[in-house]
């Protein structure tokens, strides 16, 4: 039991086998929320996109023509919440609308999803939570 790690580690995919450039695989382009989907901006020249790669079946691997500082997938959908500077908005892939946006007054520093509605912020002076139901602001 000495030898024995807490974890055990496998190799699930080779995310360039999918047709992903490895200079775009990196902690400032790649997000993992959940264990359903990676979501990599990718940008090649002048082309920016969001590239989704559904776990469950890699075959679905998705691109959408996106520019955004960060991406995150909803942990449970196919819902996605983008960033461009202190524009948030999130979108329904399966249904191709916007659920919801906003402008923040200050920079977000981190986000994540905390549940499969909640969005948690931070900025330099603030955390904050976003339902993306209902009409409220963070």
């Amino acid at each position: 039991m000495g030898d024995q790690l807490p974890i055990t580690f496998q190799e699930y995919i080779k995310l360039p086998e999918l047709g992903i450039d490895v200079s775009n695989i990196s902690f400032n382009t790649l997000t993992l929320q959940s264990d359903k989907f990676i979501c990599i901006r990718e940008k090649t020249g002048a082309k920016e996109q969001v590239c989704i790669v559904d776990l469950e079946d890699t075959s679905k691997t998705f691109r959408r023509p996106i520019t955004a500082d960060s991406a995150i997938m909803n942990p449970e959908n196919k819902i996605i919440a983008l960033k461009a500077g202190r524009n948030l908005q999130v979108f329904n892939l399966e249904m191709k609308a916007k659920v919801k946006s906003c402008t923040m007054t200050d920079d977000v520093q981190f986000w994540r999803w905390i549940t499969p509605f909640d969005i948690a912020l931070v900025t330099e002076t603030s955390v904050l939570h976003w339902s993306i139901e209902g009409t409220s602001s963070p």
